[in-house]
């Protein structure tokens, strides 16, 4: 299982007052480490400075809000995130797997 946290050093204009992308990284990764004991992988991405890739040319396109939370290539959330509504998608991806 990957999660993928899509981001970059500002903070999106549409998201006062939320953490950074890399601040939501670091939270997400002592959070979910924590919680699950399966082997997951996460990274950060800045999607200014990143190769080229769906999510990075959605952000650009400002399709998305970021920070940008991807499991395993699906969108989970996006903007101000809840890790409510990540833990949820997690849950159900182990439960299919598992």
């Amino acid at each position: 299982m990957e999660i993928t946290v899509y981001g970059t050093a500002v903070t999106c204009p549409s998201c006062v007052g939320a953490p950074s992308s890399e601040e939501t990284f670091s939270w997400l990764k002592a959070v979910l480490g924590r919680k699950y004991e399966q082997a997951m992988t996460l990274r950060y991405v800045d999607f200014e400075t990143a190769t080229s890739d769906q999510w990075t040319e959605a952000l650009k396109e400002d399709v998305y809000f970021y920070p940008l939370i991807v499991l395993d290539d699906e969108m989970i959330d996006e903007g101000y995130v809840k890790l409510k509504t990540i833990t949820a998608a997690i849950d159900a991806k182990l439960s299919q797997t598992g």
